[in-house]
């Protein structure tokens, strides 16, 4: 089949208007359709209707094709208002929205919607922005039930609706390689997976292969029971306890969100083992006595970090077990997929290794790379999906079975690791660090390996000269060849993450990988290409405002006297009764606010009295004290960036490590 035209989408709705937008990426070209021009109307069904394109947006399937096709199809601004409503309202899905407005895809019709693409959550093409550093953040000035003027239409909608296709052409640009992955995996299962999560192409296609594409999800147990697998074997009696009272516990499936419900001997009780602490939990095992503390290596002192690979599908398939609901014929093709994947990933290795490789050879050794790419999405987006009771193939006893056992498993290797004679600094999900004395640490590492090999398990060892905790999903290690590891607060943002004054981070990772300080780090690296590690990005539910001044208010009234701490107050300052015995004390009120958006950027500023706070009651948003706002990026370094404070922030995250600097 050819290759079609990309066209990147954008609509707006108002009362008064409705704006399609459309560009063209391979020269840049522009469409501006309006819904009051019938001859827009009549342009923008022949567009729909051609096999020429391939039409790009962020929510487009569910919001803006169906407005769009019902615009074209002759609907008036009015209707197509109160069907955006309702989209939003009801949260239709897109198939609701054609049965329920007599909608129909054109044959010809194809789109890749990026909103599952992406790999955040509930994110906003607005909250992408931010986190790919975009010029504009700017929200649209009007309220979407206002009725503006044609003049606004033009000075205002429009460019705001370009300014959303520029996102979106931004987030496509970053999402290429995975779209270009996705489009092989539609060839070879011949099914379209363009516009799927790595979770949703697991779950689809493993729904084709067991014949379970149309059906619902799987009927929802009310409790579930765990068995250990063989190779689980706690060597000590408090390990041994734990593990029998989970054999005995009937764990409650939640029936709301078909999620399984801990325990409380699991939740309120930690799990002792020599001088760690760690909690065990239906997500995973988190290690409680690495709080705070640095450990440094010496060449009495090896600290080294070992990593179960592939640990959730390699317990999946060691286990044993089989999900009620899917039978052996899920394992049988998740087997598959591992096996494929690790065959691929082998033979790309030994085609990467020739100097010269023939036309056949190159084409194998690009399809190797996309089995061993669309491998790791299949098996590991498969486990997100077995907790879900909205998945085709939902199984909370298997989930159950692999985060136990995975815990069962580690904790078992501490157990061991104690006996013989190594301190274990942090543990998580699928992985422990350890130190000792080079003979300890290498007795220890023979002994994981042989652990691995006797339980059908391959472990990952790095060694690091330093490594300073907050906790143990937040720190920075530094490796022995001088590499940083920082994970948590102080990794660095992406699409999955939203910048928070990454400066701190990277002066942080300096102070501990080279001893360089804090000040002359933040210092040199106050320019304006590094001015985007000086800004904090979030999303604000309801919106973000900005208050030129504040006053105070002191209006309390005693509406309920009791003489004692019952006593009712009321302000007009607050939305809410305050109870206390005596008059609270005066309540300083924002004042002329500026209407920001519902995604705020800001860096600190040296300006008194800055605050960025909810536009729905005033409340100061988090770390925003002396923010100022920074919707546009700008094209020189502000004055008035407070970097005493940038410098004092890196200082309390080190001391938060640790680290006495």
């Amino acid at each position: 089949m050819p290759k079609r035209e990309v066209l990147v989408l954008d609509s707006e709705i108002l009362p008064s208007h409705y704006l399609f937008c459309a560009r063209r990426l391979s020269d840049n070209k522009l469409r501006v359709l309006w819904g009051s021009k019938a001859e827009d109307m009549q342009i923008l069904g022949a567009l729909l209707h051609s096999s020429e394109f391939t039409w790009v947006g962020f929510n487009s399937a569910k919001f803006d094709i169906p407005l769009a096709l019902a615009a074209a199809g002759g609907a008036s601004v009015s209707d197509l208002k109160r069907m955006a409503n309702e989209i939003i309202n009801q949260n239709k899905p897109a198939w609701m929205s054609y049965r329920d407005y007599g909608l129909e895809m054109p044959e010809e019709f194809d789109q890749i919607d990026l909103i599952e693409v992406a790999p955040g959550v509930i994110v906003s093409l607005k909250l992408y922005g931010g986190r790919m550093e975009s010029p504009s953040l700017i929200d649209m000035p009007f309220h979407h039930e206002d009725w503006i003027t044609d003049e606004q239409a033009l000075e205002v909608l429009l460019p705001y609706c370009i300014n959303d296709i520029d996102e979106t052409t931004r987030l496509y640009r970053k999402l290429e390689g995975q779209i270009a992955l996705r489009e092989k995996m539609s060839e070879r299962y011949d099914i379209d997976l363009r516009s799927k999560s790595d979770a949703q192409m697991a779950e689809t296609i493993i729904a084709k292969e067991l014949g379970l594409l149309r059906a619902g999800a799987p009927e929802m147990p009310r409790t579930v029971r765990y068995s250990a697998p063989d190779f689980i074997q706690p060597a000590g009696p408090i390990l041994q306890d734990i593990l029998d009272r989970v054999h005995r516990h009937t764990f409650v499936v939640r029936q709301s969100n078909g999620a399984v419900e801990l325990p409380a001997f699991l939740a309120e009780e930690p799990v002792l083992i020599g001088d760690g602490v760690y909690q065990m939990g239906i997500g995973g095992l988190h290690s409680k006595h690495d709080k705070c503390i640095e450990h440094v290596a010496t060449d009495d002192f090896v600290i080294r970090d070992a990593d179960v690979g592939a640990y959730y599908p390699n317990l999946l398939l060691n286990a044993g077990y089989v999900p009620r609901g899917l039978g052996a014929r899920f394992i049988d093709i998740y087997r598959s997929f591992v096996t494929e994947r690790l065959d691929a990933k082998h033979r790309a290795k030994v085609l990467g290794k020739k100097d010269v490789l023939t036309d056949a050879e190159r084409a194998e050794l690009a399809e190797c790379k996309v089995l061993d790419a669309g491998g790791k999405i299949m098996i590991n987006g498969t486990f997100g999906k077995l907790g879900s009771c909205f998945s085709k193939i939902y199984s909370p006893d298997l989930m159950l079975g692999i985060t136990l056992s995975g815990q069962f498993y580690l904790l078992t290797l501490i157990e061991h690791l104690v006996a013989l004679g190594v301190k274990v600094l942090s543990a998580n999900t699928d992985g422990v660090t350890f130190g000792g004395t080079p003979g300890a640490v290498k007795r220890a590492s023979d002994f994981i390996e042989m652990y691995g090999w006797l339980t059908n398990f391959e472990f990952e060892f790095v060694d690091y000269r330093r490594i300073s905790f907050k906790d143990c999903n937040n720190y920075i290690a530094i490796k022995t060849n001088g590499e940083v590891k920082a994970k948590g607060l102080y990794a660095m943002s992406g699409l999955m993450k939203n910048p928070t004054n990454e400066v701190c981070s990277l002066a942080a990772q300096a102070y501990l990988a080279t001893g360089r300080s804090v000040k002359s780090f933040i210092l040199e690296h106050f320019r304006l290409e590094n001015f985007g590690d000086f800004l904090q990005v979030r999303s604000v539910k309801s919106g973000a405002v900005q208050f030129a001044d504040q006053r105070e208010i002191d209006d309390w009234v005693l509406v309920e006297d009791h003489g004692t701490k019952d006593n009712a107050w009321v302000s007009t300052a607050k939305s809410s009764v305050i109870r206390r015995k005596s008059r609270p004390a005066p309540v300083m009120v924002g004042v002329d606010p500026t209407y920001l958006g519902r995604v705020v950027r800001w860096y600190y500023s040296t300006r008194p009295g800055l605050s960025i706070n909810y536009a729905s009651n005033g409340n100061l948003v988090p770390k925003s004290e002396g923010g100022m706002p920074c919707m546009a990026m700008p094209d020189t370094l502000p004055a008035d960036v407070d970097v005493q404070r940038y410098i004092d922030e890196t200082i309390t995250h080190l001391h938060n490590m640790g680290v006495n600097a």
